[in-house]
């Protein structure tokens, strides 16, 4: 499943990669405090990204909550940039709505919360819908929501489910578009 999804990762990066004039930014990076954690997004077309991030993700179910330490991947396609500047809107920083493919991997070690850990690993992959925005002194605000499917290496608690995800932070970096 891993394979797959990077496999797809790459290609999506080559596809796009040769396209010249970029909307969205060469390189930003973003340190979190909700989920906490360091995330780097970085162009490969006009107006899409791929992210990455580390760090940890709050989960919770109906026996509790944790934070699990995670990585995660998403191959964003933002669709309103040319909107948000007919309206004088800010795009830096990626300020922008997104869909994306995304997949995270998170180890089955809680850190904080009242879950039982497992062995081992599990994780989600699926489409979402997100909003992101980075203010002129670097503050960032993304939300995304989406279902998909979510397998674990341990239990049989394979399915689908929704997901959430809310992260605040700061941009520290971001690389000058090619305009």
């Amino acid at each position: 499943m891993r394979k797959s999804i990077l496999t797809i990762l790459v290609l999506c990066t080559f596809l796009v990669s040769a396209q010249t004039q970029k909307n969205v930014e060469n390189g930003q990076f973003k340190i979190n405090f909700i989920n906490p954690g360091l995330e780097y997004e970085f162009g490969v077309g006009t107006d899409q990204t791929i992210d990455f991030g580390i760090g940890l993700q709050f989960g919770a179910n109906s026996d509790g909550y944790a934070f699990f330490p995670a990585i995660n991947g998403q191959y964003r396609y933002y669709y309103n940039f040319k909107r948000r500047l007919e309206r004088d809107k800010r795009t830096r920083g990626n300020s922008a709505n997104y869909l994306a493919a995304s997949g995270t991997l998170f180890l089955e070690e809680v850190i904080v919360g009242n879950l039982d850990s497992g062995d081992g690993y599990f994780g989600f992959v699926g489409p979402v819908y997100g909003i992101q925005r980075t203010y002129r002194k670097g503050f960032n605000f993304n939300l995304e929501f989406g279902v998909g499917y979510y397998f674990d290496n341990f239990l049989d608690d394979d399915g689908f489910g929704p997901t959430v995800s809310l992260s605040i932070g700061w941009v520290l970096g971001q690389g000058k578009r090619q305009k």
